[in-house]
């Protein structure tokens, strides 16, 4: 064989290795797109129905994760979901009782606020919002001494919401209990006592139901 045609024959054999390596890439690529799918249908069903609230909706994939999640574009979804899933793993509406309880609760804010400017679905930012302000409606319960200030922030963040999405029913709900533990808190102090405010009836409003996936 001349040098030309052994040339051309390694030529060949280099394409045919990378045609082979390339259709097993993309084999393997499809796989981790469908485990994502997968993933993500079990952890919201799981999470919803309250089987396992501590799915990360994150698979085993063969390519590095980032690869299969960026051409599948669900980075907004995960961090929505997983915004929701900080918020109630802080137990907003259990007691505060040590200093570890209070830096769970600011964190969740932080991260609910976080991802609520950086979504761009009003739907989706509006029950952020609703979040955030269950946990400001919280923390004007138990804090006499700001009650107001917390309880105005909140108002603000609840009024965001019916804006964005006049479907929410949490927000109405939240924001009309916010102007009642404000209207307490100005009674409260022309009378100079607490008046902390009760709770709301269990299953209303924010700070009690589901964030929703």
């Amino acid at each position: 064989m001349t040098v030309s045609g052994r040339l051309r024959s390694a030529i060949g054999g280099v394409v045919v290795g990378v045609l082979l390596v390339g259709s097993v890439a993309l084999t393997m690529l499809a796989a981790d797109l469908l485990r994502w799918e997968d993933e993500i249908d079990r952890s919201d069903a799981a999470y919803v129905t309250g089987t396992d609230t501590t799915r990360t909706w994150a698979p085993e994939t063969l390519f590095p994760a980032a690869v299969s999640r960026s051409l599948l574009g669900v980075g907004d979804d995960l961090e929505y979901r997983r915004a929701v899933q900080q918020f109630w793993a802080s137990k907003p509406r259990a007691p505060i009782l040590k200093f570890d309880d209070v830096t769970t609760r600011s964190g969740a804010e932080r991260e609910v606020a976080r991802v609520a400017d950086e979504t761009d679905d009003p739907v989706r930012r509006a029950q952020l919002l609703v979040l955030r302000g269950a946990l400001l409606l919280e923390e004007a319960r138990n804090s006499p001494v700001q009650r107001e200030v917390f309880a105005r922030r909140a108002i603000d963040l609840f009024k965001q919401a019916t804006t964005l999405d006049p479907a929410n029913a949490d927000a109405i709900y939240d924001l009309e209990l916010s102007l009642k533990l404000l209207r307490r808190a100005g009674a409260a102090q022309g009378e100079g006592g607490d008046a902390r405010s009760p709770n709301p009836d269990s299953g209303s409003g924010a700070s009690t139901s589901g964030g929703g996936l």
